[in-house]
């Protein structure tokens, strides 16, 4: 029968299909993602895995395992969940995700509060605006501006966040003004700042907030911005000043089994503190 372990690295196999994707995924390298993937094949006596224009794509045996593994990667996480749900220590590991931006400005200085108080906690925090899945244990807290659809989460509405385009002062011609996006997947969920420019080109497109500010900061064009962040950069003007910014919504996300955790619990308290005390400063000039 074959473990939980080859399995799992069969089902990053599937969904990243290639095996640098799935090996970044997994934390390690790809001569092992690809030896346990054989090790695997060989057990079960077929092939599950095989290169398609687009990657890696199931073979009809790999469909049937996936289903299977699928089941087993719910009882297992099921399994981590609710021990961690019991765990009154505080100490051990957090994984916290957040855009770079409100990662830097305002879930940093709530780790850092939690790491003071409470050495033992080890706290990784990944900054970026993908959404990481908080059900898989991809991480144990995320802050996000979408509120989740999955029943097993808790959303805890932490603030509103005021935004709008900025280009660089002294910009061109507003017909001459290129845009910078952000790429599929990662795009805001309000009005697009290249549905909004006269020309409708896009100079760059990128997953990364604080890539868009430095590409704006540069002159690629113009692109939406937190204002708290955008307002305070002095090379920095509103591409349409008599237009209201847009809001996102801030959530704190956590699984509901997870949240119980004594250390869990710990820096979602702090994380509400500090998005509170901040919530006037990501509201900044909202209306002007």
């Amino acid at each position: 029968m074959p473990d939980w372990d080859g399995l799992r690295i069969f089902l990053a196999l599937s969904r990243a299909r290639t095996l640098a994707a799935a090996a970044r995924k997994l934390g390690i390298d790809e001569t092992t993602v690809a030896r346990r993937l054989a090790r695997l094949e060989k057990e079960m006596g077929a092939s599950l895995l095989e290169r398609a224009p687009g990657g890696l794509a199931l073979t009809a045996a790999g469909e049937a395992v996936r289903a299977a593994a699928e089941e087993m990667e719910v009882a297992a996480l099921t399994a981590e969940r609710r021990a961690l749900g019991a765990d009154r220590q505080l100490s051990g590991r957090v994984r916290v995700t957040a855009p770079e931006i409100l990662g830097r400005y305002f879930v940093l200085p709530a780790l850092q509060a939690v790491h003071v108080r409470h050495p033992g906690i080890a706290i990784e925090l990944i900054s970026t605006i993908a959404r990481l899945d908080v059900t898989r244990r991809e991480a144990d807290v995320a802050i996000r501006t979408v509120r989740p659809t999955e029943p097993a989460l808790v959303a805890r509405k932490l603030a509103r966040m005021a935004v709008a385009p900025y280009v660089r002062r002294r910009r061109k011609r507003p017909e001459q003004i290129a845009a910078v996006g952000y790429t599929d997947g990662v795009r805001l969920p309000l009005r697009n700042v290249e549905d909004r420019i006269p020309s409708g080109r896009v100079a760059l497109r990128t997953n990364s907030i604080a890539t868009v500010l430095e590409a704006v900061r540069l002159g690629w064009g113009a692109g939406d911005l937190p204002c708290f962040v955008g307002d305070a950069t002095p090379e920095l003007e509103r591409a349409f000043p008599g237009d209201k910014p847009d809001w996102l919504d801030v959530w704190l996300i956590v699984h509901a089994e997870v949240q119980r955790t004594s250390r869990v619990r710990a820096l979602v308290d702090e994380l509400a503190r500090v998005f509170r005390e901040g919530a006037a400063l990501l509201a900044a000039r909202a209306s002007t």
